[in-house]
């Protein structure tokens, strides 16, 4: 009952982009990250990174690096098999 809830209040009231940014950072990997200054790079990676600025066709994380809007899972498959198998540095700054 209570997921149901949460559902019907996600719809009306959109993305708390606080709250995913509080799940990824603090407890999805936050609770594996030991030490206190890649913690901190990690909460700011999700308060850059995520949000509603990153749904436009136009944004990319990297050059080469943006998010594929597609409609079949298909379509998903080929476009992560056409990414890099290894990153440059320079992806991570």
């Amino acid at each position: 009952m209570i997921v149901c809830i949460h559902m019907l209040y996600l719809l009306s009231k959109g993305v708390c982009w606080n709250t995913v940014c509080y799940m990824l950072g603090e407890v999805q990997y936050g609770g594996r990250v030991t030490d206190d200054y890649d913690k901190r790079l990690l909460n700011t990676y999700c308060k850059v990174w995520l949000g509603e600025h990153m749904f436009p066709e136009s944004f990319c994380f990297y050059k080469g690096y943006s998010i594929p809007h597609c409609k079949t899972v298909d379509q998903y498959r080929e476009a992560i098999d056409n990414m890099p198998l290894v990153d440059t540095p320079q992806v991570s700054t």
